[in-house]
């Protein structure tokens, strides 16, 4: 059995670890879409159900929470295109994938839950305490103190 153990000169492992960093700051920039439109989304999306739900008569303020469906649509679309085009997986590009997955099943069935058990009063803080672990979570991942710092300040909010 052959031995596959090479031996790496100091500059070609230095090289190694450099496109390894210089392609995970390619994933968070390849990304920076699904952050945008999902942070835009949700935002507007929890500011229009704060107003509505308090300083209007609307009994079903949440009902503007279907606006998430334009960013499912469009993440889907982007998913599929970027599939067939990735050749490289990274681990923070894997991470980020699974964790924007795992965050659609809890919407999803968080939505389920509110609406069979008719809870829809009690949605907002369990919204947006999800986006903000999200951010933290992504925030910290990423190394991007902004992100986290926008988990955080959603603490307040959803409190209100």
């Amino acid at each position: 059995m052959e031995d596959n153990n090479q031996k790496f000169s100091a500059e070609q492992s230095l090289q190694v670890i450099q496109s390894m960093i210089q392609k995970a700051k390619q994933d968070v920039i390849k990304n920076s879409f699904y952050f945008l439109l999902w942070g835009w989304l949700v935002f507007i999306t929890a500011l229009l159900n704060f107003v509505l739900m308090k300083f209007t008569d609307i009994k079903q303020p949440y009902i503007v929470w279907n606006i998430m469906w334009i960013g499912v649509v469009a993440s889907i679309v982007k998913g599929i295109k970027e599939g067939k085009a990735e050749k490289v997986k990274t681990y923070l590009g894997d991470t980020m994938k699974y964790f924007g997955i795992s965050m659609a099943i809890i919407y999803c069935s968080f939505a389920f839950i509110f609406g069979k058990y008719d809870l829809w009063h009690y949605s907002f803080p369990f919204y947006i305490l999800i986006y903000a672990a999200a951010c933290f979570f992504m925030g910290s991942m990423m190394q991007f103190p902004l992100l986290k710092w926008t988990g955080l300040l959603c603490i307040p909010i959803m409190i209100v």
